[in-house]
């Protein structure tokens, strides 16, 4: 939901007090209702929050909430701020991922193992095509967003892992209240984060984490693969050789039924 406002409602419209995590955040009421219609019932509607004035949120936490205020203001939202782990002295500097799965294969016994001898001198032209394919795809054709440049990561010290999950819960956010171009803009974000991404051997759990919330909080779409699902399942088939061999990743695809499915479907699709 998204209509043609006029300018002097914003500053006509009062301000709606929204309570999460106990502390009172304000909008304009014509701004919100105006971008979702779940939120317009709320408002102005006949529920118990219109006639309060106010509405507690228990399924969203401040900083997603307070990155929709900002959005609403100025069409876009602040990134969560990644975290340093300490180093230990005498610690080795990581390594890429990419940098060594060749030399480890890709993990659980013989399934997908390579053969050093017969190993094609093709397979980094090809990883570099899907990895390029990914960072090209467009999934906002229709309308794309003009993205603040994103960090990237540069050791593996640096646990990105609040950055990627900040994504997500507005993407899961924007999309229980029905807000598409919000949704849009946040599934865009992931993708271009994830597209600079170095995957350092010691990140890989980063990965994981992003997945099993994405997985545990999103549904199979009617029309088919849903959007986030989608996205990442392509980034699974680029850094694929660095994820399956790590034994976190069977785990969650027996956690998760709908994961291995995408996975043998995406699989499959690369093989042929």
């Amino acid at each position: 939901m998204s209509t043609p406002i006029a300018d002097d409602a914003i500053f006509t419209s009062k301000p709606f007090s929204f309570i999460v995590e106990g502390k009172p955040l304000y909008a304009h009421a014509a701004l919100v209702s105006n971008c979702s219609e779940p939120f317009s019932r709320m408002i102005k509607g006949h529920l118990s929050e219109a006639q309060q004035g106010f509405a507690v949120l228990d399924d969203v936490d401040e900083s997603t909430f307070t990155g929709f205020i900002r959005w609403i203001y100025s069409k876009d939202y602040p990134s969560r701020e990644h975290y340093v782990e300490p180093k230990d002295e005498g610690e080795k500097v990581g390594e890429a991922a990419a940098t060594t799965a060749e030399d480890e294969g890709w993990g659980w016994g013989n399934w997908g193992k390579k053969d050093k001898k017969k190993k094609k001198k093709t397979e980094p032209a090809v990883k570099g095509y899907l990895r390029e394919s990914f960072v090209s795809e467009q999934r906002n054709t229709e309308n794309p967003f003009t993205i603040a440049p994103a960090r990237a990561n540069k050791a593996p010290e640096e646990d990105y892992t609040e950055v990627f999950l900040g994504h997500a819960r507005m993407y899961i956010f924007a999309e229980k209240y029905d807000i598409q171009p919000l949704k849009k803009l946040a599934l865009q974000k992931l993708q271009h984060q994830l597209a600079i991404h170095t995957l350092y051997i010691e990140r890989v759990g980063d990965i994981f984490t992003l997945l099993r919330y994405v997985y545990a909080n999103t549904a199979e779409s009617a029309s088919g693969q849903e959007d986030m699902r989608a996205m990442l399942m392509h980034y699974i088939g680029v850094e694929m050789a660095n994820l399956v061999k790590d034994d976190e990743m069977k785990e969650l695809m027996l956690e998760e039924p709908d994961l291995l499915s995408d996975f043998l479907k995406m699989f499959a699709n690369r093989v042929n």
